[in-house]
């Protein structure tokens, strides 16, 4: 799983204001990262989420954080997706 902390940290966030929105926004964007790979939980390695499956999702995070642009999200989401496309599952033919 991906802490709030290791959130904060990403985000060099040291206050706890942002904390609920915070979690939200993780949530929001653990559930894009699983819905886009056909998955019910995060692909891991001994416990540790996959790397660029781990980093794909602080990108969502950050985006929705720091972003207000339509285009730019549209273009951190395009950028996660290319490092969440090693792990979909159950495409079909």
């Amino acid at each position: 799983m991906i802490t709030l902390e290791q959130v904060k940290a990403d985000l060099r966030v040291t206050h706890d204001e942002d904390d609920g929105l915070l979690e939200i926004l993780l949530n929001g964007a653990t559930d894009e990262a699983l819905l886009y790979m056909n998955r019910a939980q995060l692909p891991t390695v001994d416990d540790v989420v996959v790397g660029s499956v781990y980093t794909a999702v602080f990108l969502l995070v950050r985006g929705m954080y720091d972003t207000t642009d339509p285009a730019q999200m549209t273009a951190i989401r395009q950028r996660a997706e290319v490092m969440l496309q090693p792990y979909r599952q159950d495409l079909g033919l």
